[in-house]
């Protein structure tokens, strides 16, 4: 029996590891990217440095716009290039494919539903990756986890199908029971970590040990669980404080790099969109807003006069 077919939109650091892997079991991977990452992936292959999956080169077909219509199409770019990214990718060549959108934040599952219709399940990637060149990803955690849903638009053996590729290859996934679980159990972990770390500019462990940073994290943690349990999802904040706690100290967040680097960030996409979602409800959320004041006053410091 042949393996289903995979297409990976946006090999950046996720999706270049989701690639990578996948293609080392020797599933049918496509990767569609910008030109300019086409052309090093086509001639250099995907490097990849990983503490569980070890270190080699991947070489998947690279294209610069999807021509056929895989079994699942994984679309793993950051929330700021997403609208451009999708043009690489029509409906039209799409027919009996399954979108799992892997991106941090809540608003793109409805920018994916209105361009594919009700094709989209929904993911969510626990990972730390970091791209040191175009074609050069570090893995730096000791786990890779996904976790997948669908609220009735995609069949529970579609979503075992994926679960059992996902797992076949070494990366931890689970099949949880609504949308919302997927989204908020990663986005109340995520926001507080990232809004910390950005607007600190110091990794996770510092955060952790400093009394004020903790105090900015666990409200930040209790914000956004409040918010989550509006949305349908029973989250403990002592249980994703656990979490955190268990976490390397060396941990950093894309949007953290992004902002000290002084490139768009996901900033809206994770913490304004906790913050729409609060105001939707009628939740306070003062400690994530005046952490976002706190990211925003970063950069435009680092904005040229």
């Amino acid at each position: 029996m042949s393996q289903p077919s995979v297409a990976i939109l946006g090999p950046g650091a996720i999706g270049g590891f989701l690639a990578a892997v996948l293609w080392r079991k020797g599933i049918p991977v496509t990767c569609i990217g910008r030109e300019n990452s086409v052309r090093t992936l086509a001639k250099e292959g995907i490097r990849l440095e990983s503490v569980i999956f070890g270190n080699f080169i991947a070489r998947p077909k690279v294209i610069p716009q999807l021509n056929h219509s895989p079994d699942m199409l994984f679309v793993t770019t950051k929330a700021t290039t997403l609208q451009s990214a999708l043009d690489r990718v029509h409906p039209h060549v799409l027919t009996d494919t399954v979108v799992i959108p892997l991106l941090n934040g809540l608003e793109h599952v409805q920018i994916l539903r209105t361009r594919y219709g009700k094709r989209v399940a929904v993911g969510s990637i626990s990972i730390e990756v970091k791209r040191h060149r175009v074609n050069h990803i570090i893995h730096t955690t000791s786990f890779a986890r996904i976790k997948l849903a669908s609220d009735g638009d995609v069949s529970a053996n579609r979503l075992v199908e994926i679960s059992n590729l996902l797992s076949n290859a070494g990366i931890e996934t689970k099949l949880l029971e609504s949308e919302a679980a997927v989204l908020w159990e990663k986005l109340v972990r995520l926001n507080a970590i990232a809004c910390t770390t950005a607007a600190s500019s110091r990794p996770l462990g510092f955060i952790r040990s400093d009394p004020w940073w903790r105090k900015q994290l666990e409200s930040c943690v209790r914000e956004g669980a409040a918010i989550a349990m509006t949305e349908g999802t029973k989250t403990d904040p002592k249980t994703v404080m656990s979490q955190i706690d268990a976490l390397p100290d060396t941990l950093t967040t894309s949007l953290q790099r992004d902002i000290m680097a002084g490139k768009p960030s996901e900033l809206d996409a994770i913490a304004g969109a906790v913050v729409r979602a609060g105001a939707k409800h009628g939740i306070a959320r003062p400690t994530i807003k005046n952490l976002i004041k706190m990211i925003e006053s970063r950069t435009v410091a680092k904005k040229p006069s």
